[in-house]
């Protein structure tokens, strides 16, 4: 009976080799088809995998708010302190986003519309400017023939590559009219998603324990006590690693922005709440991001105000960064991750890979590997210091 149990193991081994070498080669030699299959199902899934986001960013407010309404007086606020908190926040988030799309929103076309109507204005005046320095100036012997001064809308845009021989903007229009259409699909496409997505949130939120509850008892039934309580401990781990960064940068991108925009509308700087956003987003990538939005701002500075205005944006805006470097991030986000600024410009880099989204994500992703490989080489060395003991 042995021996045939003992048949029957490496049958079943060999079927499950052959079934894994099966899937594997079929994997290889159908990428693309593979491909748009996972597109068309995340497209799918799209509106709650939105939802579970926003779900996850207001769990923590909304538990805080409902600590509140628990202590109140009155018993139906304190017996629907976690529906009350849901409905409050929920009103706050649907407040912010209706003051962006009413106020800001608008503000930011305009400047960028306004900034593209007027390239040529901007040109010309850039190209005067670099005309006037003379032989005895600085920048003199590093500027280049820049010829004549004066440049049309139309001379603007036949210079740009609009692409395939269209050399005129009502040519670049038609000649890409689908894409056009299709990134208006595309745009209205994500605005039901992300409508879709804020309703699935809200229900993930006013029914948080259950689903929590069904959760924990589908990884009871697919994992082992033991498996499940690491699952748990480290999921824990990287939960409050990613969370408290995210929030963290979140916050001090906000103070910046609003900070940025106000002190560039002092410096009476155009497009100032438009380059403050810009600042205020950039901001939440570590090291590059600040960089990249402050010689955006000043170089379009220098187009729009001339080099003057260009270098007082430059301090001002260096001077700024330094304050939130050294002062209100610290105070915001501490040293939550511990990591070395080397592995901090590494995981940026490799982040970028992935466009911006990765390079938002990659240092908190850092942090929670770190947190892995730390708790590993601390096993490692009780290990390897027990084994020693024991052959002394």
């Amino acid at each position: 009976m042995d021996k045939k149990w003992q048949e029957y193991s490496i049958l079943k081994k060999g079927v499950i080799i052959a079934i894994t070498f099966f899937v594997m080669y079929n994997l290889a030699t159908n990428t693309r088809a593979l491909v748009n299959m996972a597109r068309n199902f995340l497209a799918i899934i799209m509106p709650f995998l939105i939802g579970t986001v926003i779900a996850y960013f207001l769990a923590r407010p909304i538990a805080k708010l409902a600590n509140v309404y628990e202590r109140s007086k009155v018993k139906f606020v304190k017996r629907k302190a976690n529906i009350l908190a849901t409905i409050s926040m929920f009103l706050i988030l649907l407040s912010a986003i209706t003051f962006i799309i009413i106020y800001i929103t608008p503000i930011i076309t305009n400047n960028i519309a306004d900034l593209v109507n007027n390239m040529d204005v901007y040109y010309a005046n850039a190209m005067t400017w670099i005309n006037e320095i003379g032989p005895g100036d600085f920048l003199y012997n590093f500027l280049p023939d820049t010829g004549p001064t004066e440049i049309t809308s139309s001379e603007l845009l036949s210079i740009l590559p609009f692409g395939d021989g269209d050399h005129d903007l009502l040519g670049f229009i038609t000649s890409n009219l689908m894409t056009v259409i299709g990134g208006l699909v595309g745009f209205t496409t994500s605005l039901l998603n992300f409508g879709m997505g804020l309703i699935i949130a809200l229900y993930l939120l006013l029914y948080k324990p259950s689903v929590l509850a069904l959760m924990n008892r589908i990884g009871k039934a697919i994992f082992r006590p033991g498996a499940m309580e690491f699952a748990k401990h480290y999921i824990h781990k990287a939960n409050n690693t990613f969370y408290k960064f995210i929030s963290a940068q979140f916050l001090d991108a906000c103070i910046l922005g609003t900070l940025a925009t106000i002190l560039l509308a002092i410096l009476g700087v155009q497009y100032a709440v438009m380059f403050g956003f810009m600042l205020g987003v950039f901001n939440m990538i570590p090291f590059f991001g600040s960089i990249i939005a402050t010689l955006v701002t000043v170089v379009i500075t220098f187009f729009t105000g001339g080099m003057n205005q260009a270098l007082i944006t430059f301090g001002f805006l260096l001077a700024l960064q330094q304050l939130d470097a050294q002062f209100i991030n610290p105070k915001i986000t501490g040293d939550s991750l511990g990591l070395n600024p080397l592995v901090i410009v590494t995981a940026i880099l490799i982040g970028a890979s992935f466009g911006i989204f990765g390079m938002f994500v990659a240092v908190p992703i850092a942090g929670i590997l770190k947190i892995f490989l730390d708790d590993f080489l601390e096993y490692r060395e009780k290990k390897l210091a027990t084994t020693t003991e024991e052959s002394s």
